[in-house]
């Protein structure tokens, strides 16, 4: 929590501000993670009961021939679940830059002939680079939109999931780096 000072009637008067705590919780949470399995499982967490959507997949870059592949899903058919052309199109450069894409009309662009709707491709960086997107598809009925909460948690996805996803010996990517 943190406190401010305001003036209320010629004096002066501690107020509190609330906090989300959601963004700490999901850093926290990350950090704990120390290999792919757990960091898939937080994520699932982090994203289900912080974020309102219980259908995502998660993608390895595999920069050498320029291409995402599957490396986990909850909520939705991992066999013919890719990325749609609409992330190709138009998300794409703004991921591998670092930058969330999220789509605020949640359109229907189709994934895997299940009809599915992505909202949002959140980049996973290691060690500053673009390694992975995580996508998620439609959110809880109860929840309208991404908020700026919300944002703030793609944040956290950003920068905290890619060390336990990327940076152990469970992943391709752990083994060739640790070699060097």
């Amino acid at each position: 929590m943190e406190s401010a000072l305001i003036q209320k009637n010629g004096g002066n008067t501690a107020v509190e501000e609330l906090r989300d705590p959601r963004p700490d919780a999901a850093r926290k949470r990350l950090r704990e993670c120390t290999n792919q399995p757990e960091a898939c499982e937080a994520i699932r967490e982090i994203v289900s009961n912080l974020l309102g959507c219980e259908e995502m997949a998660l993608f390895e870059l595999d920069r050498k021939r320029g291409r995402f592949s599957l490396i986990w899903s909850f909520g939705t058919e991992a066999k013919t679940f890719h990325l749609p052309k609409m992330f190709v199109e138009t998300a794409l450069p703004g991921v591998l830059a670092g930058d969330a894409y999220i789509d605020e009309g949640f359109s229907d662009a189709l994934m895997g002939g299940q009809g599915e709707r992505a909202s949002a491709f959140v980049p996973i960086l290691f060690r500053r680079e673009t390694v992975g997107v995580l996508a998620l598809l439609r959110l809880l009925p109860q929840k309208a939109k991404i908020d700026e909460v919300d944002r703030g948690l793609f944040a956290v996805l950003t920068s905290e999931a890619g060390r336990p996803l990327f940076g152990n010996a469970e992943s391709g990517r752990g083994r060739s780096e640790r070699k060097r």
